[in-house]
């Protein structure tokens, strides 16, 4: 099984990858998501959350949620303070992407697609040799955001400027995707990827066989590891 590691600038148009990978039938492991999974109430990774941040005033009086909103906000502005909630959820949003994976693995997918906003700040490209990258100019970006967020010109230079710079991450990427222009250009320089990489019945075959074994332990391991958790907590 092939796994693509998408990442992209805030705004870039990550998300127009995404739907059309999804609509090729490629599985899409979405970190994104899986953050906002790990952090509803009453679950561990809420709880480290609640305890470093909340007497900032970060959580809905209603629902007892993560108000995103207003923690962006603040940690947008403090890089110690990413970093801090980034030590407070990453353990659980790779725990949680990990047994999404091994999911679409025994499921006997050729290539998955694994969203991640910050590939390469967290490191995990080192464990991925396929690695695509989508990226427009800057003041697109800019305008974008400002546009979908409702936020104005200062907020946006903040969130750009809080990830890695997007000249750094192409150079880093084994692939990239200009999303400048139309989604149709877009679309097109996606189907010219996708048959780049896509292995083979052969060889996804051969790795299933091989790797059938030590990922029924990982499954355990990571299932044990849940346990304990919810002990802890």
């Amino acid at each position: 099984m092939l796994i693509l590691g998408l990442t992209g600038g805030i705004a870039t148009g990550k998300s127009i990858a995404s739907q059309y990978f999804h609509l090729q039938g490629i599985p899409i492991i979405d970190a994104d998501r899986i953050a906002r999974q790990v952090v509803q109430p009453g679950l561990p990774a809420y709880k480290k959350v609640l305890k470093k941040f909340g007497h900032l005033n970060i959580i809905d009086n209603t629902s007892k949620m993560i108000d995103r909103k207003r923690l962006g906000d603040i940690i947008f502005s403090d890089e110690n303070l990413r970093r801090q909630l980034n030590q407070c959820t990453h353990s659980y949003i790779r725990r949680e992407s990990l047994k999404q994976l091994l999911y679409f693995f025994f499921c006997g997918y050729s290539i998955i697609v694994w969203d991640i906003p910050l590939l390469f700040e967290v490191g995990l490209n080192r464990y991925l040799s396929n690695t695509v990258v989508i990226y427009c100019d800057e003041n697109t970006q800019k305008q974008r955001l400002k546009q979908r967020d409702q936020l104005n010109d200062e907020q946006a230079t903040k969130r750009i400027k809080a990830q890695l710079n997007l000249d750094k991450k192409c150079q880093l990427a084994k692939y990239r995707i200009d999303n400048s222009n139309s989604e149709d250009m877009t679309h097109t320089q996606l189907e010219n990827l996708l048959s780049t990489i896509l292995p083979s019945k052969l060889i996804t075959t051969f790795w299933y066989i091989l790797l059938f074994i030590p990922a029924v332990l990982l499954r355990c391991v990571l299932t044990i590891w849940d346990i304990f958790d919810k002990i802890k907590s």
